[in-house]
């Protein structure tokens, strides 16, 4: 999404073994570590964002990994719509509609279910009312019960 930063992972070993993937119309500013490095060591603010933007790689990397482990398809599908509701909100678009970037198999690759399982869970929230969805048109229509599926709280 927009504002991200990759290959923070890279800098202590100058290798990077990830890859990215534009899911559209997407400008990216290339910088070399060493570019990096000699503009953080003379610009402290610089030193100070990049740490909040690794905390919170961090803080999110664990969150996946809790996500993963020890939930269902369903309670994984919740708690990655609201990640994107709070994430488009911060940058002051709806919160609540939304089109998807990622195809239900890349959105099943990231959560650890099968594409199917993620086609069927949503099309139950859909049943729901929870969610509306036309192709990558998501409208969230109960965050409320989005929340409570998310943190596996009976209705």
């Amino acid at each position: 999404m927009e504002g991200e930063l990759l290959g923070l992972n890279a800098i202590e070993s100058r290798e990077y073994h990830c890859e990215a993937r534009a899911m559209g119309i997407t400008s990216v500013c290339e910088v070399s570590i060493d570019r990096f490095e000699e503009l953080a060591k003379n610009d402290p603010s610089i030193q100070y964002e990049v740490l909040k933007i690794m905390s919170a790689e961090i803080r999110h990397s664990h969150q996946l990994l809790t996500l993963l482990g020890k939930h269902n398809a369903e309670e994984r599908l919740a708690t990655f719509l609201l990640r994107l509701s709070r994430q488009f909100a911060k940058r002051h678009c709806s919160s609540t509609e939304f089109n998807l970037s990622m195809s239900r198999s890349d959105i099943g690759n990231h959560l650890g279910i099968a594409e199917e399982t993620v086609c069927r869970v949503f099309a139950r929230f859909q049943d729901d009312d929870i969610i509306s969805s036309a192709y990558r048109h998501i409208k969230l229509n109960d965050l409320k019960r989005l929340q409570q599926i998310a943190n596996h709280q009976p209705a």
